[in-house]
């Protein structure tokens, strides 16, 4: 009746909402419900997931929970497993959800509802994960293509996804035709991935120098920088940030979690990483990956004035990191 899906992995939240919904057949209809609509009436997601559709075909309702914990739908969600009947599976999903709030103290012991919490993938799943949708898109990787994939990506699940079907089509993958991709071929559809190092604005942002900002943007802009090539470097960041934290927070010492990542964090990077690692806590991390990525979709909005909503995303978070400490 009730899935809840959270952590700081949110592409593998959506991914797992996916295989969901999918036995509902693909011209099911979405009902979305916003937070806001949930906290104001309670009734909402018994009422929607009772309800039938106007022309009787499959449908569910989505609760997307842009930042914190979901504490607004904890009455709603109350409300519906309580309820005598549903028909309509209700998928409350958000990056700031964790196993220790309210909404998941509700979920985990009911018989109704599944709670899972979803974290970034470890280097390794990541390459496997590229294999494995280089796979379903009828690609076969030359060795060392899916580590080089899964690193240029930071291994987030959306743009290694995104990197495979560019690759696909441009190596002409059809069903039944299964193309070697080689280095070259994956180097030649890289091209919009980060080149430059934006090191130094990753860091201004996540450790709140938001006085540096201004000149580093203009910068940037000076050298024709793509705004979303710096949006998904702090993304990647903060996804490197929201894994090592997992593993602080499970009580190892953040000393031991950066020495036991060796290569995996970049030598320049390393003192960066440990001074953000100390800053920022697990669920304040998962917001900003979040925010990064409703950033890149608005982003893609031809008519959006990408360089002023860059500007104010990246002010409003280095304030954010300018409190924390």
């Amino acid at each position: 009746r009730l899935f809840v899906l959270g952590g700081p992995d949110e592409p593998g939240s959506r991914a797992l909402m996916a295989d969901i919904v999918r036995p509902l057949g693909k011209d099911a209809e979405r009902i979305d419900v916003s937070p806001a609509e949930a906290k104001a009436m309670p009734s909402i997601l018994a009422d929607e997931s009772a309800a039938f559709g106007l022309f009787g075909g499959a449908r569910w309702i989505q609760l997307h929970v842009p930042g914190g914990g979901g504490d607004e739908a904890v009455a709603a969600a109350e409300a519906l497993l309580a309820a005598p009947a549903a028909g309509n599976p209700v998928i409350i999903i958000g990056s700031g959800i964790t196993d220790k709030g309210k909404l998941a103290k509700l979920v985990k012991p009911h018989p109704l509802a599944v709670l899972i919490i979803s974290w970034p993938p470890k280097p390794a799943d990541a390459v496997k994960m590229a294999e494995q949708m280089a796979g379903e898109h009828h690609l076969r990787l030359s060795a060392g293509v899916a580590r080089a994939m899964a690193t240029a990506c930071a291994f987030d699940r959306d743009l290694i996804a995104q990197e495979v079907r560019k690759l696909a089509l441009y190596c002409d993958a059809a069903p039944g035709q299964v193309v070697q991709a080689d280095m070259a071929a994956w180097q030649a559809i890289g091209a919009d991935l980060p080149e430059e190092d934006l090191g130094a604005i990753v860091d201004t942002v996540l450790e709140g120098k938001g006085e540096r900002l201004p000149e580093q943007l203009d910068t940037l802009a000076a050298l024709g920088t793509a705004e979303i090539r710096v949006v998904r470097a702090v993304a990647a960041r903060a996804l490197l940030l929201a894994r090592l934290r997992a593993l602080v927070e499970q009580g190892r010492s953040p000393t031991a979690v950066m020495e036991a990542e060796g290569k995996a964090i970049f030598w320049k990077d390393r003192d960066a990483v440990g001074r953000q690692l100390a800053r920022w806590q697990a669920a304040p991390i998962a917001s900003v990956i979040d925010r990064m990525h409703m950033l890149e979709r608005a982003l893609k909005v031809t008519d959006n004035p990408a360089t002023l909503l860059l500007r104010d995303a990246l002010t409003t978070l280095a304030h954010q990191a300018s409190r924390l400490r």
